[in-house]
């Protein structure tokens, strides 16, 4: 007995490394079976034998036995255990442990109560190299074990009936602001005109416009205006406003804004705007689509596909997860779901009907709106709009209801007239519809429809849009009294697409009715247009297309023909374009030919500034084109000059128009002008640091700007966004300078200061010698930081690029100070070899390092010989 007692002691202990179960077994029976002898029966028959009949003399391994246990979820390690355990089940010493360690299950007694006493050890879903098929995982009706007995290790799984989901976490808003006080006042110049032969046909027009806001945080002042040549100075709008964490407050004159109103037009308004708003959301691109919940019997990988194309992957742990979908398509379509354990081996693999729309609310959420004021007129060229004799008042709410369908119910009401309108939308598989019918308190009615169908490759959008207001006054809609709705109409579109051998063909067709309110008929336009677009030849830098279009509009017919040829090098582009063109009308019919050749020329990387021209020559049937254009974009701001030239018919006209907008921003710290481009916010980039030197600022991880150091810089961003920031130096030169990206939130109005120090380097290398000898562990300063001659007196320091000098320092604390080089063009720099036998040493303070280290203490302060020198070099 004693005998088998320690064999068994023997054999659990290898157990514990996988694979020696097996040769345990082999040991003992070449061992009782005298050895090598029992390899081969006297007739060649198998050695062992599979029989559920214990052997003799192996009674005792057959009975229960006790040992600790590694437990597993998922392939989440749990703890360690003692256990009791034969060849077919096992009980745990302690299940309401396992419960609490598993964690987000829904019902925790009855899972206990399941795990509670002999449950079955499943040793045969053990995975093993011969195996083929699934293993290692189990779908139990609530709770199941796969007991490895050689590796001592159980593996629990879970029904996923018992198990809560574990929800995403995305942040729901934008965190709070990161400004404080600001001004921005964005300018904007439009001039325009006509210069004639005849001088029949000459005009200039111009427009200066503008936009003002003073901020604080999540809160602005906001103000736009404009000065025109026609109407002079005017105030388009007025008012306050906040908008944070998904709800939006306006007062002031504003325009109002809303959903579900399909047939009343928008309104300036002195009033006051209440709503709720995805712009200050960031869980958009997840609320907008279907939940999508998989589980996972082992901890591992979730792919996403669409079309066979793979859109994210996940790692998740067991149990029931939650799937952000921000990153899926918008649509409506099948997903193919794959789980995959860590192994890589596919467990799984499912198929959902998925839907995303930002036309569907937020599941479980009500959007809302509520706005009301006095309607002004901004068309009378007043400094402000006038007041007019009507009222008005807006308000509107929208839920989804399913998955894939949402309602909405607007309504508007002023002083004579009220309308409400009910809209749903509705997405499917493959299709969009979203219609929506109106009623008024004067029984005009509306009806309006949107669609679009994706039938294979081919894509249909169509739409349909009528009201009925047999009671429309013209008289009493004036502009002192505005109506709610309008006189009659009817719109239609129908527009479609679909790729056709190497290119896309294309359909439109569009009706427009309008009601004469003096009784004429007036006419149904309907317009109907078909082209092809194909690319005909494509090389690395050659490009052929073609494309062929026909229209028709009432009596007029238009057909065109042309090819274009592109021919591309680093920064220059030439294009040539002939042309045959057909058409047909009431005066008869005409062809012409045209032929247009151009160049541009993009400067891309070449300078700080960005500039792009392009000239251009056109020829034909009767006339002769010839114009330009030219566009400049700096850290001062953005211009644009275009020229067009006309001659045809024995006169000349010439077509003008010049553009130009800049910013100016202010917050507590800096002031700065100008910004390749004009927005709500911005930053303000101050790199301190070698003056004109220019540093590119990429924001999320792109190129936005550059900064230039020695003056604010303005860049110029679009508030309701949280950014990453960093800059790098444009040219190759050497720089020690903040690389860290830092994150920034924006409102409107914010004006966001960020500090940088940059310092220009050279690369400086010598090697010291005192009396022929290598001068080994001086320390030499006036660097970036300090460095140390090696045995062979070498060294190799970063200095800023305006150093005059660095300091040898001995090790005991004599100094000599080295003029650098006069030639400081190339960013390495060589000092040679230096000989430091004849030169004048100090006691005085080195040369300090750029990162204010502590200078070297001073040794001996009574000897200064050559001496000495001599002896500190020796040491």
């Amino acid at each position: 007995m004693e005998y088998w007692l320690l064999l068994r002691s023997i054999m659990t202990i290898a157990g514990r490394f996988s694979g020696l179960w097996s040769f345990a077994l082999f040991i003992v029976f070449y061992t009782a079976n005298g050895g090598c002898d029992a390899v081969k029966g006297a007739d060649d028959s198998p050695i062992f034998l599979a029989q559920d009949i214990v052997p003799k003399g192996f009674e005792e391994l057959s009975k229960p036995q006790r040992s600790l246990v590694d437990i597993y979820y998922g392939n989440r390690y749990l703890g360690s255990q003692l256990v009791t355990y034969t060849a077919k089940t096992i009980i745990f010493s302690d299940p309401a442990r396992i419960v609490r360690k598993i964690g987000d299950i829904s019902n925790p007694p009855l899972v206990q109560e399941a795990i509670t006493g002999e449950i079955q050890t499943n040793s045969d879903k053990i995975c093993s190299p011969e195996k083929d098929d699934v293993c290692g995982v189990m779908t139990p009706a609530i709770v199941s074990v796969i007991f490895d007995e050689s590796r001592f290790r159980v593996d629990i799984f879970v029904s996923r009936d018992f198990l809560m989901t574990r929800e995403i976490t995305i942040s729901k808003y934008l965190p709070p602001s990161d400004g404080g006080y600001s001004a921005t006042q964005n300018l904007s110049a439009a001039v325009a005109g006509t210069r004639s032969s005849n001088n029949t046909a000459n005009n200039e027009d111009y427009t200066l416009y503008g936009t003002s806001a003073i901020a604080k945080e999540e809160n602005s002042l906001y103000g736009s205006w404009d000065y025109s040549k026609a109407q002079h100075f005017s105030v388009n709008s007025l008012y306050g406003q906040r908008e944070f964490e998904g709800v939006s407050y306006r007062a002031g004159i504003i325009s109002s804004e809303g959903f579900g109103l399909s047939f009343t037009p928008n309104q300036t308004l002195a009033g006051a705007h209440l709503g709720s708003s995805d712009r200050t959301r960031t869980d958009t691109g997840y609320s907008g689509g279907m939940p999508l919940d998989v589980f996972l019997s082992t901890r591992g990988r979730v792919e996403a596909y669409k079309d066979s194309r793979l859109i994210t992957s996940y790692f998740f742990e067991a149990g029931s997860q939650q799937l952000d979908t921000s990153s899926f398509p918008s649509g409506v379509y099948d997903v193919e779901i794959k789980i995959i354990d860590d192994q890589g081996m596919v467990i799984r693999t499912e198929t959902r009907f998925f839907a995303k729309q930002f036309g569907l609310p937020p599941e479980g959420e009500w959007l809302y709106f509520i706005e009301a004021g006095k309607v002004l007129d901004s068309n009378r060229g007043t400094v402000l709009p006038n007041e007019t004799n009507q009222l008005l008042a807006r308000a509107g709410v929208s839920r989804r209801l399913t998955n894939t369908l949402a309602a909405s119910v607007s309504s508007a009401i002023n002083k004579g007239n009220g309308l409400v309108e009910l809209g749903i939308f509705h997405t499917g598989y493959r299709y969009e519809i979203s219609p929506s019918v109106m009623v008024d308190s004067k029984n005009a009615y509306g009806f309006n429809v949107i669609s679009h169908v994706y039938l294979g490759k081919l894509s249909v959008s169509a739409g349909h849009r009528q009201l009925w207001n047999k009671g429309y006054n013209q008289i009493s809609n004036t502009s002192d009294d505005p109506a709610l709705l309008g006189i009659s109409f009817r719109q239609s579109s129908v527009s479609m697409s679909v790729p056709f051998f190497s290119g896309t063909a294309n359909y439109r067709f569009s009706e427009n009715f309008t009601e004469n309110t003096t009784g004429a008929a007036n006419p149904v336009i309907r317009t109907h247009a078909a082209g092809y677009h194909a690319r005909v030849y494509r090389a690395h830098n050659l490009d052929v297309d073609m494309e062929a279009t026909y229209s028709q509009s009432l009596e007029d017919k238009i057909a065109m023909l042309s090819f274009s040829f592109r021919l591309r090098d680093e920064r220059w582009t030439w294009r040539t374009t002939p042309l045959a063109e057909h058409t047909w009308n009431d005066r008869g019919e005409k062809s012409s030919e045209r032929l247009r050749t151009s160049v541009s020329w993009d400067s891309k990387s070449l300078f700080d500034s960005a500039i792009r021209a392009d000239v251009g020559a056109e020829v034909g049937t009767g006339e002769e084109r010839y114009d330009m254009q030219l566009e400049a974009a700096s850290s001062w701001g953005r211009g644009g000059l275009s020229l067009n030239h006309v001659v045809a018919g024995g006169s000349t006209n010439t077509n003008y128009g010049v553009s130009f907008n800049s910013s100016f921003m202010a917050n507590s710290e800096h002031m700065a002008i100008g910004g390749e481009n004009i927005s709500e916010s911005a930053l303000i980039i101050n790199v301190k640091g070698s003056e004109g030197d220019v540093f590119d600022v990429a924001i999320d991880g792109q190129r936005r700007s550059y900064a230039v150091a020695g003056r604010p810089s303005l860049v110029g961003l679009a508030p309701y966004r949280q950014y990453t920031v960093s800059i790098s130096p444009t040219s190759d030169a050497l720089y020690e300078f903040d690389e860290r990206e830092r994150t920034v939130t924006l409102y409107p109005g914010n004006v966001v200061s960020l500090e940088y120090k940059a310092t220009s380097l050279k690369l400086l290398f010598g090697r010291l010698l005192f009396k022929g000898k290598a001068v080994m562990g001086a320390a030499i300063k006036g660097g970036l930081h300090s460095a140390n001659t090696d045995d062979y007196g070498l060294f190799q320091i970063e200095v800023p690029s305006d150093a005059d000098a660095i300091s040898v320092v001995l090790r005991d604390g004599k100094v000599i100070k080295l003029k650098l080089p006069e030639d400081r063009s190339e960013g390495v720099l060589s000092m040679g070899t230096v000989e430091l036998e004849n030169m004048e040493f100090s006691l005085s303070e080195p040369v300090q390092d750029e990162d204010l280290s502590e200078p070297v203490q001073d040794g001996d302060d009574g000897d200064d010989g050559d001496d000495n020198l001599s002896e500190a070099l020796e040491d």
